[in-house]
């Protein structure tokens, strides 16, 4: 609060008192009362005006100054009525009281939308569970009654399970700690999971799959982990081209272990690359390839901050993409102490 800005809101009150100070002035001489007293008389009158009005300036001051102060320090800005100090004068008392009534308000309303996205999150987890059962059913029996038919709706009843997995993990990308469970396990188990789901599309695409120096231990929760992989393998079979190739490698950093997951596909713009983990970005590939969601991206990206990894893309047009995905120290066997 600065002190112009306050006599500009009092610019009012003090055209009053300077009228009113000259008017006694006057009629003080017109009265005939001695220069010395009349000067007296204003020079009391204005110093009483001046300390009361530099006094509620200070306190008015601190007051809002307090305020603005606590809410950029604060997380949660609803808290600001609770913490902040009732003031001393009428109009502050008021818009305290003003904002501990909003407050109160808006922090029970969100509670009331966080209680409903639970119970939301809680039906979709159930839901995905009691769908995947006859999803895994129908495949059973396309396996058991093979035809190109029923290969053909097995690939269909493949695509079903991957959507259904993702709405899944888009629920749970915003409390992932619920579920997430740190494992002893390898870099190439973590590939060997998710090229598991994917081994069908992969031969059918006649990709080769080429791993080097996977056997390291690391600490990583499983699912997530190959659910990100699975994705990105996803990602490198709908945009390959003639001669499809992946490749698995990994390199050794100095404060954790980096995984290439590298193909030879049709590639990414320039233009596109910053944003392909932005929310249903799907950029100049997207619009060639009507499947493209621009939420598979997004959820890696999500998952892997929720789990202190990083990850990171890089692409050539016409010549492939290579996705990192960094394990921090803390993933380490060694580091973490397991």
């Amino acid at each position: 609060m600065k002190f112009a800005d306050y006599f500009l809101d009092r610019i009012f009150s003090v055209i009053c008192f300077i009228t009113a100070a000259l008017l006694i002035c006057g009629l003080l001489w017109l009265i005939e009362i001695p220069k010395i007293f009349i000067i007296f008389t204003i020079t009391v009158l204005f110093m009483s005006f001046a300390i009361s009005f530099l006094w509620d300036f200070q306190r008015r001051r601190g007051y809002y100054n307090q305020i603005l102060n606590l809410l950029t320090q604060l997380d949660e800005k609803t808290l600001l009525s609770e913490i902040v100090m009732r003031p001393n004068f009428l109009d502050g008392q008021i818009i305290s009281d003003i904002l501990c009534q909003s407050n109160k308000y808006q922090n029970d309303k969100i509670a009331e939308i966080q209680q409903q996205n639970r119970e939301y999150r809680d039906f979709l987890d159930t839901w995905v569970h009691e769908i995947k059962t006859p999803i895994t059913s129908a495949r059973l029996i396309a396996e058991n009654e093979k035809n190109p038919v029923t290969l053909r709706i097995d690939d269909e009843l493949r695509k079903i399970e991957h959507f259904v997995d993702l709405v899944l993990y888009y629920a749970r990308s915003s409390d992932v700690e619920k579920d997430f469970k740190i494992e002893k396990t390898t870099v190439k188990e973590l590939v060997s999971m998710a090229l598991k789901n994917y081994s069908k599309a992969i031969i059918r695409a006649g990709g080769r799959i080429k791993m080097e120096q996977l056997d390291i231990p690391i600490c990583a929760d499983r699912k997530s982990c190959a659910f990100i992989i699975g994705q990105i393998i996803s990602n490198a079979i709908k945009y390959r081209q003639d001669d499809f190739t992946l490749s698995f490698f990994t390199q050794i950093e100095k404060n954790g272990i980096s995984l290439f997951i590298e193909d030879n596909g049709i590639g990414i713009d320039a233009a596109d690359l910053p944003r392909v983990f932005t929310k249903g970005f799907t950029g100049n590939n997207g619009r060639q390839f009507s499947k493209s969601t621009g939420i598979g991206l997004y959820l890696c990206k999500r998952l892997c901050d929720k789990m202190n990894m990083e990850i990171s893309i890089s692409s050539s047009l016409g010549r492939g993409t290579t996705l990192t995905l960094y394990f921090p120290a803390e993933s380490l066997l060694q580091e973490a102490g397991l």
